[in-house]
């Protein structure tokens, strides 16, 4: 059987963008039936289907199972799903062949700041980065999710437009556009103390090698076997210890182009950084979108008042993204702002413009040289969230963490995993039990 007329050509871009689509879709319909499908699996199963092909339906279903299914006890769930899978990819398949109802995709201007039907396309870009780096997203993937993965936590999305009918600058996202210059910004997020306090202490936990053996929370096997010794191999008590904290480290990257600023609150991302800087030991902080620029100095001489600081020392922010060029950047000018001490935090939605080669030189180079690579994505704040833009996906196998980052919950919650599992547990936003569903709804 044939998937569609030989005499018509299909639309290479749309068939893409259908394929991607429909197993993001299949992905995420498995996990909310009790499935653990690993983050990065629609890329491989993307992958394996350009592999083997889609013509066979035994070849895709073998594929798409050996990528997303990671228990053997699940293969039951995913034979109950793959049948409504394979007729999605198949009849959009099929449609590509026909006709082409969403417009034309090929028009690459529309990424790059030309208007579409009067509305803004810096805004079809954001949509196209978060649906994993395909144009349009109109009809691919076959529900609202896709469409909604960029504006997860963006709480501004519906009052963007004012009275005048136009859309406001905050609701934009240039993929390469200028910086602007810093105002002071009023927050409308606190920051919490306590969870500060937390987060500082699991930074702090991670950077030495030393023990305390006073009332820790794990068990001390060593020092159990030795005192058995005296007792005839029978252990009576079981010592515990514990890492001893000691001042933290870090070295701070911090994602300022317009589309991370359109979703985090700008003050309380201001005063997390603000914070660090004063009670840390040796930590730098480093904005970029399509350039890099340390800004520690300027946190240190703040007095509270960052906003204020940035203002003076004329910083901008607010442009595209590239962080594969700030990575390698910052090894070229900065290589001491991390060794083996060193914590690095990323704040990014990971939507990134640059070379993806370049990103994932510069992250391996990253996560070799830190103690741990901590990534704080706003994005992820949703439950809905998936790492799927190129930028986050190549980046991902360099992280020891992936957590949400839109308020003080969110540094308690990184604060907790880090504590209980270390950067090479089981930690990361797939490991976040809170319900967020309420939060969404509120925002």
């Amino acid at each position: 059987m044939t998937w569609f007329d030989e005499t018509q050509t299909p639309d290479f871009v749309a068939a893409r963008e259908h394929v991607l689509g429909e197993v993001v879709t299949f992905a995420r319909r498995l996990r909310r039936h009790g499935l653990s499908v690993p983050a990065n699996a629609a890329l491989s199963a993307t992958e394996a289907l350009c592999a083997v092909g889609l013509s066979d339906r035994d070849g895709v279903r073998a594929a798409t199972h050996a990528t997303l299914v990671a228990d053997a006890r699940d293969t039951e769930t995913f034979e109950a799903h793959f049948p409504e899978f394979w007729y999605r990819l198949r009849t959009g398949l099929e449609a590509t062949a026909t006709s082409d109802d969403v417009g034309d995709r090929s028009n690459t201007g529309a990424f790059y700041g030309a208007e579409v039907d009067g509305g803004v396309a810096d805004e079809l870009t954001a949509t196209a980065d978060a649906d994993g780096d395909v144009g349009g997203g109109g009809d691919a993937g076959g529900d609202d999710e896709t469409v909604y993965e960029r504006r997860l936590v963006d709480h501004d999305a519906d009052a963007a437009v004012d009275g005048t009918g136009e859309r406001s600058r905050a609701s934009t996202y240039s993929a390469g556009g200028a910086g602007t210059a810093v105002e002071d910004e009023t927050t409308g997020r606190t920051l919490d103390r306590n969870a500060l306090t937390r987060f500082q202490q699991a930074l702090s936990s991670l950077a030495g090698r030393r023990w305390t053996a006073d009332d820790g929370r794990r068990i001390d096997a060593r020092r159990a076997l030795r005192s058995s010794v005296g007792t005839g191999g029978a252990v009576v008590s079981l010592p515990t210890r514990d890492r001893k904290p000691t001042a933290f480290r870090a070295c701070l990257l911090v994602d300022v182009s317009q589309s991370v600023l359109d979703t985090v609150d700008r003050g309380f991302l201001l005063s997390v950084l603000d914070a660090l800087v004063a009670e840390g030991r040796g930590v730098r902080v480093f904005f970029f979108d399509t350039d890099v620029r340390e800004v520690t100095d300027v946190f240190t001489n703040s007095r509270g008042d960052p906003a204020a600081a940035l203002e003076r020392a004329e910083v901008a922010w607010g442009g595209g993204t590239r962080i594969g060029d700030a990575v390698t950047e910052l090894r070229r000018r900065w290589p001491d702002a991390v060794d083996r001490r060193t914590v690095t935090l990323v704040v990014s939605d990971g939507l990134d413009v640059g070379e993806v080669d370049e990103l994932e030189r510069g992250m391996s180079w990253l996560s070799g040289r830190s103690r741990a690579v901590v990534w704080l994505n706003p994005l992820a704040a949703s439950a809905k969230y998936e790492p799927t833009c190129r930028g986050m996906a190549a980046s991902l196998p360099y992280v020891d963490g992936l957590f949400a980052f839109a308020g003080s919950e969110d540094l308690a919650e990184v604060a907790r995993q880090l504590s209980r599992h270390g950067p090479r547990g089981p930690i990361g936003y797939e490991h976040d039990f809170r319900d967020r569903t309420v939060a969404e709804e509120v925002a």
